[in-house]
């Protein structure tokens, strides 16, 4: 039992050592990308990057120093993957579109149904964990309204109890819906950069196939399926076509 215990303040004492040395590390970076060692200050949010410390703030920093060393697609990739954890975070869509202007290949983005834009509008309201709090609350009264409506005896108030347990229960299945599927979107790995300096989008897969365009670095493009060394992709325009491998990145 004691030696348990010796072993769970040891691992403790070991986190905490470790997330002093990452606030460390990090501030370090932030006083190089303020002194416009921006090289340096990327070096120092790759070494934080490599021990699997995700966060908005952290791409959204990387996203900066990489921009300001003009790696277009670094820097894109970098804010794509901050916004994805921030979807509402106003400076870091700012900076992505900033970026954006440096990249060659600029696309009309096909515009989305009405209903598929309210749906966008109401899945972003929330976070995932904004959701799962407003699931439990839902919940929480549905709950509430069922006891009232087992406890009262007269029949309006009983009918209504009932009504609003009705309610509340719907909605907070539907909250819990949308929780996952914003979910989904944190954990959605199907949009890719494209790091590599110029490459051609075919019409198959297939070396000698036609060349449709010719993409660039800082391009993203949605990853549709797989063949061999080939990606069948699509571009913001709806444009399809295949990439013989080629430096991508997942977002």
């Amino acid at each position: 039992m004691y030696i348990k215990i010796i072993f769970s303040i040891i691992i403790l004492h070991l986190s905490v050592v470790a997330g002093a040395q990452n606030d460390s590390i990090f501030s370090k970076a932030n006083d190089a990308y303020a002194d416009e060692n921006y090289q340096e200050a990327l070096r120092l949010y790759k070494s934080l990057e490599k021990k699997d410390l995700a966060s908005s703030e952290l791409f959204f920093n990387m996203g900066n120093a990489a921009y300001k060393l003009e790696n277009t697609a670094e820097s894109i990739y970098y804010f794509e993957k901050a916004l994805k954890l921030a979807p509402e975070d106003e400076a870091v869509k700012n900076n992505l579109a900033y970026a954006e202007r440096m990249r060659i290949d600029q696309f009309e983005i096909n515009p989305n149904s009405e209903l598929d834009q309210g749906y966008q509008s109401v899945l972003k309201l929330f976070s995932v964990d904004g959701w799962a709090v407003l699931v439990l609350v839902l919940l929480g009264i549905s709950l509430l309204s069922f006891g009232f409506y087992v406890f009262k005896s007269r029949t309006g108030q009983k009918r209504l109890f009932f009504t609003l347990f009705l309610l509340f229960f719907g909605i907070s299945i539907v909250s819990y819906v949308l929780a996952v599927k914003q979910q989904n979107v944190l954990t959605d790995s199907t949009y890719l950069i494209i790091f590599q300096e110029e490459i051609n989008l075919l019409d198959a897969p297939n070396p000698n196939a036609t060349i449709l365009i010719q993409l660039h670095e800082g391009t993203k493009v949605k990853l549709l399926d797989e063949f061999r060394t080939f990606k069948q992709i699509e571009l913001p325009n709806g444009t399809k076509g295949w990439l013989d491998a080629g430096n991508l990145k997942r977002i």
